[in-house]
């Protein structure tokens, strides 16, 4: 019987208001994930980036791997691309200096807030919210990705609304959540799983300079034959005010006399691979090669080549994320101006130089290879050109044929404006 109903549900169409017809005990039995302490980790999270030196270089490390030069925008709409260098360099707005602490805050905390706010003129104006700063999230009952209401705590009479689109709204916020897991409402900071590992590295760094304080101390032991306590006190007086003051000093000693330094001895032998094995666990949790903590290791040039693939992949999923949060501000100021979506590009910097260099070997064998086929009229002009760019990764496919002129605007730089192209740019070469 149940199995009957559930069918019969999901023969209706599903929409964003009835997306969970098919969970028959949705309303009653779903949960959020099991939470933890998010505001306990953002204030660790925020202390630590102020005051500790690796916490602040891998926040520091993943903006300017992500950010580069700066972002921009490509549209070949002349309409668009009016409203968004209007929107984009606006006093107010400045997005090439707003990107940077956009992308510090979402590594930081996991989630980025953008608050809108439309004033009678029609400009938009953006600022990204301290993500402590929201609470509470409010969704809709039967989906917990449809974001309705920001809080700032359960009671707050006068919450953000998020985007509703189609309605007229003069202020409501887009959330951009980062490392968020299934069925929860808040993303996770890129420092979450550090903060204890840097925790004990600087507790470790303090007992070790402590500890090296210590070492620095000693003592003077006197060895002499006495006849009385008296006698004792008063030739101790004596023989500490005959020490020398200064380095350098001679002390002379009579035959029954013995003079020792005594300090305390506290080596540690393993102090050294103790420390190492700390910021492993630190470089493995940000995912970063460990010589990005000034720690050189053992290996050859290949190897290092290697260990550096997964971290630029990770710096390029944190580029994509960026990218994809600015590509819906964009769209969304283009809809609050009542401009249909259109055809935007965001442009974003290389990851590393290698990239340049690694675009232009490609290239080149390309046109090598595919040199025979084109003279042998096996691909037209327009594929072969295609294949081309798209080897060079810098247009978009679908760009390539018309050639025309392309649109660079907005963030300090991510890339310069492309000339118009000549009919066949690759007769001549092949």
């Amino acid at each position: 019987m149940t199995k009957k109903i559930v069918s019969t549900k999901l023969s209706v169409r599903e929409t964003d208001n009835t997306i969970t017809l098919g969970a028959a005990s949705w309303d009653s039995n779903f949960r959020d994930r099991f939470s933890y302490d998010r505001l306990k980790i953002l204030d660790q999270a925020i202390n630590a980036w102020r005051s500790n030196p690796i916490a602040r270089r891998l926040v520091e490390l993943s903006t300017e791997f992500v950010i580069g030069d700066g972002f921009g925008f490509q549209t070949d709409n002349a309409q668009v691309e009016k409203v968004l260098t209007d929107f984009w360099n606006h006093p107010l707005n400045n997005l090439t200096e707003q990107l940077p602490e956009w992308a510090d805050e979402a590594w930081r905390t996991g989630d980025l807030f953008i608050l809108f706010s439309v004033d009678e003129g029609g400009m938009v104006y953006v600022r990204a919210i301290p993500s402590e700063s929201i609470t509470v999230i409010e969704t809709a009952e039967n989906d917990y990705r449809q974001e309705l209401l920001y809080k700032r705590d359960p009671m707050d009479e006068k919450p953000w609304s998020a985007w509703l689109r189609g309605q007229d709204q003069r202020s409501f916020v887009l959330h951009f959540p980062l490392n968020r897991a299934v069925g929860a409402s808040f993303g996770e900071s890129d420092l979450a799983p550090v903060l204890y590992w840097l925790g004990l590295y600087r507790q470790w760094l303090e007992d070790r300079a402590r500890l090296n304080y210590f070492r620095q101390m000693f003592s003077f032991v006197l060895q002499r034959p006495f006849t009385s306590q008296a006698e004792k006190e008063k030739y101790m007086r004596d023989f500490a005010a005959k020490l020398p003051k200064k380095s350098g000093g001679v002390l002379g000693l009579d035959p029954n006399e013995t003079l020792v330094a005594m300090f305390p001895n506290l080596a540690s032998h393993e102090a050294g691979a103790d420390g190492l094995a700390l910021k492993r666990m630190i470089a493995t949790g940000a995912g970063i090669p460990l010589h990005y903590l000034a720690e050189p290791e053992e290996s050859t040039r290949t190897t290092a080549e290697a260990a550096g693939t997964p971290t630029f992949k990770h710096f390029k999923n944190r580029q994509n994320y960026l990218k994809n949060a600015l590509h819906s501000v964009l769209q969304t100021v283009l809809l609050l101006n009542h401009q249909s979506a259109a055809d935007i590009s965001i442009t974003v910097p290389d990851i590393t130089e290698r990239d340049n260099s690694l675009l232009g070997l490609a290239v080149q064998r390309f046109v090598t290879a595919f040199a025979p086929i084109y003279n042998a009229k096996l691909v037209d002009e327009k594929e072969f050109i295609r294949l081309v760019y798209r080897f060079i990764a810098e247009i978009p496919p679908e760009k390539i044929g018309a050639f025309a002129p392309v649109n660079m605007r907005g963030g300090g730089g991510g890339g310069s404006k492309q000339p118009d192209e000549p009919d066949d740019p690759f007769k001549e070469k092949v």
